[in-house]
Parts: structure tokens; sequence; C-alpha cells
């Protein structure tokens, strides 16, 4: 019996270990699957740089993201993550890019076609040398990834199969070879290819920012006669200039004079004018002081009066005496001797004495 016993607890003793494997089992597991998740996290990461533009292309979405470099949008830069079998990674140059268009070497331009060699509509051929300037625009980079996979795409299936054309096509719009040495003309139709250009690379993400003609070169044969027509006309020009400019003296000194004899007319008028402002100030001043010379006579007139209306009555010689200071207020200041034998205006018998 007790055997018995014994085979049952071994029996069970097993059962009880099986319970606590799986558990431990299944802890290990996720460690580790979280383990791989984050190695391989790391490694798919990718780097943008600051002057760069990177597109994360999904290729397997799994019926949840939309594929294809249409839906892709531009990466800022720095770390991003990048699925191997889920998702492509491009990046491209986003600063100035140049595309040299010269047949000279050892310089520090490196060429990356020859000089353009163009025939003008008089029959001259003439190379020119041209550096085109583009970049990517940041915000269509995906539609760069449509056409292109990295830049030396762009460059060799964009830009050089494409410019070269075009440029021909408009310098060869030049009627005559020497129309080369005008600044504007050369401007206008390197103006006119950069606007067709950028027509077509615009649904493509790129911009060509400028057409830069560096130098231009016609064969040997008539390269010198071009110059001598082109410096005979030129002096031309020149002279034809001078005549403007002496036209344009004449002009200017004939204003001059005019001008001048237009002052001389307004000085004179304005002494003129002078003259009758300054007579006129001189009257109404002789006017004002003969008025105060008028007012005054009427007071001392009045005073007068004043003084022989006081004395016919009783009392008057001190109110008189008043009056008469009243009326004198204002009048000119005379200084009179006092004391014995002298004046005073408010003695009224004095007074009288002295107006008998």
């Amino acid at each position: 019996m007790a055997w018995f016993k014994k085979k049952q607890e071994e029996k069970s003793a097993p059962a009880t270990e099986s319970v606590k494997g799986p558990g431990c089992f299944y802890w290990v597991l996720g460690l580790v699957v979280i383990l791989v998740v984050a190695v391989v996290l790391g490694f798919s990461l990718k780097k943008v740089e600051v002057n760069q533009v990177g597109l994360r292309v999904v290729k397997l979405g799994l019926g949840i993201w939309k594929t294809g470099p249409e839906y892709a949008k531009p990466l800022p830069a720095g770390w991003h993550p990048i699925l191997p079998g889920f998702h492509e990674f491009v990046v491209y140059q986003k600063n100035l890019q140049s595309f040299e268009m010269t047949s000279k070497t050892g310089g520090f331009r490196e060429p990356d076609y020859p000089s353009l060699e163009v025939r003008t509509s008089d029959g001259y051929k003439v190379n020119v040398d041209i550096t085109i300037l583009y970049h990517i625009l940041e915000g269509r980079a995906n539609l760069v990834r449509m056409y292109y996979q990295n830049d030396q795409e762009i460059k060799i299936k964009g830009i050089q199969a494409i410019t070269p054309g075009v440029l021909q096509n408009k310098f060869s719009e030049l009627a005559r070879a020497e129309d080369f040495y005008n600044a504007q003309l050369r401007g206008e139709k390197a103006e006119e290819a950069k606007k067709l250009l950028n027509e077509y690379f615009f649904n493509q993400g790129i911009e060509i920012v400028d057409i830069v003609i560096r130098d231009f070169e016609f064969p040997e044969e008539y390269e010198s006669a071009l110059l001598r027509k082109v410096l005979a006309e030129q002096l031309k020009r020149v002279q034809e200039a001078l005549a403007k400019a002496a036209e344009a003296e004449a002009e200017w000194k004939k204003v001059v004079a005019q001008g001048n004899r237009d002052a001389q007319i307004e000085r004179a008028k304005g002494k003129a004018d002078a003259k009758k402002l300054e007579a006129e100030g001189e009257r109404i001043k002789a006017e004002l002081v003969a008025e105060g010379k008028k007012k005054l006579l009427e007071a001392q007139a009045r005073g007068k009066g004043e003084l022989t209306r006081a004395l016919a009555g009783p009392g008057g010689k001190i109110y008189v005496g008043l009056e008469y200071a009243k009326v004198l207020e204002g009048a000119e200041l005379i200084i009179l001797p006092s004391g014995k034998g002298g004046v005073n205006p408010l003695d009224v018998q004095q007074m009288l004495d002295l107006l008998k």
C-alpha cells in the first residue's frame, strides 16, 4: 500500500513541473522577439543629411498603406526607420547643383557635356560654354522618384538628355553670329530656354535656376572678320552716342540760359516789390506817428477844456487838478522843476497864473 502511494506521488510530481515550464518559455520568447525587433529597427534606421531630401516609398502596403512614389512624403533631416522588404529609401541632394557644358579641361569645372555648338541663322557656327544651375524642389521630391532613382540619373537622363537640344534651338534663333556679342540678346534667349526647360522639369520635381553663358568662340577663319565688323559697329554706335550727347549738352545749356534769364527777371521783380513794400511801410509808419501826435494834441486840448470848466464852479481846484492828471495820463513825459519857484500841475491857481 505504501508502495502504491509512493508511485502516485511520483506520477503527480512531473505534472506540477510541466505547468511552470511554458510560463518561463513565453517570457523568454517575448524578450527574444523584442530584442530581434530592436536589432532589426536599429539596423534599418537610415539617415537624411541636412543638405538632402529623403523619401520612404512604401513597396508592400498589405492593404493598409498606399504604395508607390506618388504617395511618398519628403523626410526631414535625421534618422528614420526603413523596414526591408516593406520600404524603399531614396535620398537626393537638395542644394544647388551644376551641369557644365564645356570643352575646356584642367580648370575647377568638371565637364559634364561638351560645349554647345550652335549655328546661327546667317550660317555661322559658334561654340558656347554654358553652366546650368538646378535643384530639386523639396516639396515635390516624390515626383523625382517617379523618373529618377538618384542624382546621377537626374543629371544624365534629365539635364543632359533635354537641355542641349532646347538651348541649341533657342540660340539658333539669333539672326546673326555677331548677336552673341550683344549681352541683352544672349540673355533673352537664355531666359526663353530656361522658361521652356522649367515647363518640362516642373512636373518631375526639378527647377532650372539659371543658365550662365560663360564664353563663346567662333572658328578661327572668321573670328577676326566678325570682330572687325562688331568693333566697327560698336565704334559707329559710340560716335552716334557722342553726337546725341553733344545735342543733349546744347539743349541743356539752352535750358540753363533760359533759367538764368528767368531768374534775373524774378530777381528784378522781387527788388521792385521790395521797394514798393518798403515805401508802403514808411507811409503806414508816418500815418501812425501822425495819428499818435493828433491824439496827444487832442488829449492836451481836452485837458485845457476840463480845466476851464472846473474853474467855473466852486471847490473845483482839487477836482480839476485830479481830472487834469487823468487827461495827461499817457502823454509825453515832461520833467518840470519843483520846490520853490517850481511848477505843480495840481496847483490850479499857479497854472492859471502861468497861462496869463
